[in-house]
């Protein structure tokens, strides 16, 4: 019997969603393992509430839009979009069914026993309650501001994944009976509040002070409820570089778009009323397959900071510091130790500091004439950066190939850009219709010889704090061969030229 082309795919391929979601179960399994230290078990579980943020944003933000034009198309394992979101939903709730079991059940009990305790607001102390009080008065009262929802007006602009209370009110009109209001809670404020203790480390999340204290800003009306709930916004809004005259605008644009896309998920408290629940579905425009009621901390990302907190190391795996290469002498110049011979360097186990004492001796050097460089990622307060545009104020010729699609460093990568182009860095945008994804770096030095090439070829990022963490290798040469390449490779990106054979 003839086999229809569909289940022959359906055989062979995996679908990609419901396969990432498997990778983030692995992630998961790491904060259930006993084995694994208590404060690495927090930090895996945080990790797996960031990866499920951005598969929303990207991954159910783009199957939400296929199916808004009701596309019937299916992909590689034969799905159609209803498929996949209907998988996507199964699965999630799963995995968050999953995640607060071993948060509310197991690590947050014992996170207690070890002196890290999240207090109770309703039920703490006068120790506490006075904290809070105080807190709230002096730290946060000034700060947020309600915005009172009128019927008849537009439902307020509402930030992707900030936390919000929504507050329920009685009304004075007698045919409606209540109102809403909602406190943005914004992201200046810290999510974890440090409270008074005699050992040990005791907080409370900013969501619980607000949502104790929320009457002080309705003083003089009947609160019927509140709950704290967060969005999360399609952020699968890509560019049509083909129509886009300006690259920069063109990103900015999108940045912008995403502040108002589509709400594609809608996290509440289990046991927030059913007219607040109602309400909110009503004003964002979702239903209930994407509503996630939380039986605890809307927002396991917070849990990060609690993996950092100082006295605690016995709860964190032993500390396995970068080595030193045997072939790199700090007495000596980067460039004369590559003139010796090349070098391989592997990351995390080998530091990353070679690669950016290259990088700052050549912004400091009279002899060097050049410096080209791709960047895709960075760290926040980049030394590379800093070096390239000191480079450009010295009067040497920068070129810097920025990727702007870097996902969700678009923002960043705009700016540092930006700044470099005012220092005189000259600054490309990478190539049309392709992301630039290669991690080179060439010095052009001025030498006794005559003109050399040092080139730096990566697999990671030129960030210097992920170069911590990830497995990446580093390749330094100034091999006359490697060096032509890599000239030829930015002459192709800069000048949009056909590459030539490496």
């Amino acid at each position: 019997m003839a086999t229809s082309t569909t289940s022959k795919q359906s055989s062979t391929f995996i679908n990609r969603e419901t396969s990432w979601l498997e990778f983030n179960q692995r992630v998961l399994d790491q904060a259930i393992d006993p084995s694994v230290r208590l404060l690495e078990r927090i930090k895996f579980l945080a990790i797996t509430a960031s990866n499920l943020d951005e598969f929303f944003m990207v991954r159910v933000g783009g199957l939400r839009l296929q199916q808004a034009t009701s596309s019937v198309s299916t992909d590689a394992a034969g799905m159609t979009v209803a498929e996949q979101l209907q998988a996507i939903d199964v699965r999630t709730r799963q995995m968050l069914e999953q995640q607060f079991a071993i948060f509310l059940q197991d690590l947050e009990p014992e996170l207690g026993r070890q002196g890290i305790q999240r207090v109770e607001i309703a039920n703490c102390g006068v120790l506490h309650s006075e904290a809070v009080q105080r807190i709230f008065q002096e730290e946060i009262f000034a700060v947020l501001s309600p915005i009172g929802i009128d019927a008849q007006a537009e439902f307020p602009l509402l930030a992707s994944r900030a936390l919000h209370l929504c507050v329920q009110l009685e009304s004075d009109e007698e045919d409606v009976g209540h109102r809403f209001a909602i406190i943005p809670l914004g992201s200046v404020l810290p999510r974890v509040l440090t409270l008074p203790t005699d050992q040990g480390f005791s907080f409370a999340l900013l969501e619980d002070v607000v949502e104790q204290c929320v009457q002080e800003f309705f003083p003089a009306e009947r609160l019927l409820g509140s709950t704290v709930f967060r969005i999360t916004r399609n952020a699968d809004i890509s560019i049509q570089e083909d129509a886009a005259a300006d690259l920069m605008h063109g990103m900015k644009e999108i940045l912008q778009q995403r502040k108002t896309a589509d709400c594609v998920r809608l996290e509440i408290d289990e046991n927030a009323a059913a007219s607040i629940v109602e309400f909110l579905q009503s004003s964002l425009a979702v239903d209930e397959s994407q509503t996630f009621r939380t039986p605890g901390p809307i927002d396991l990302t917070f849990l990060m900071q609690l993996a950092g907190l100082e006295g605690f190391q016995h709860l964190r795996d032993d500390p396995w510091p970068a080595q030193r290469s045997p072939q790199i002498d700090p007495a000596r110049s980067m460039f004369e130790t590559i003139a010796d011979r090349d070098i391989l360097l592997s990351h995390p186990y080998e530091g990353y500091g070679p690669v950016v004492r290259l990088i700052e001796e050549a912004a400091d050097d009279p002899d060097v004439l050049a410096i080209k460089q791709t960047l895709y990622r960075t760290s926040r307060d980049s030394a590379i950066v800093n070096a390239l545009r000191r480079a450009a104020e010295r009067g040497k010729y920068v070129t810097t190939i920025v990727e702007l699609k870097a996902r969700f460093d678009e923002a960043r990568n705009i700016e540092w850009a930006q700044e470099l182009e005012q220092a005189g860095v000259h600054v490309i945008y990478g190539v049309r219709n392709l992301k630039t994804h290669a991690k080179a770096c060439v010095i052009v030095r001025r030498e006794a010889r005559g003109i050399m090439r040092y080139v730096h070829f990566g697999t990671g990022n030129y960030n210097e704090s992920t170069a911590r963490l990830y497995s990446d290798l580093s390749y330094f040469t100034c091999r006359d061969e490697l060096g032509q390449d890599a000239s030829a490779f930015f002459n192709a990106v800069t000048g949009y030229s056909q590459p030539q054979q490496y």
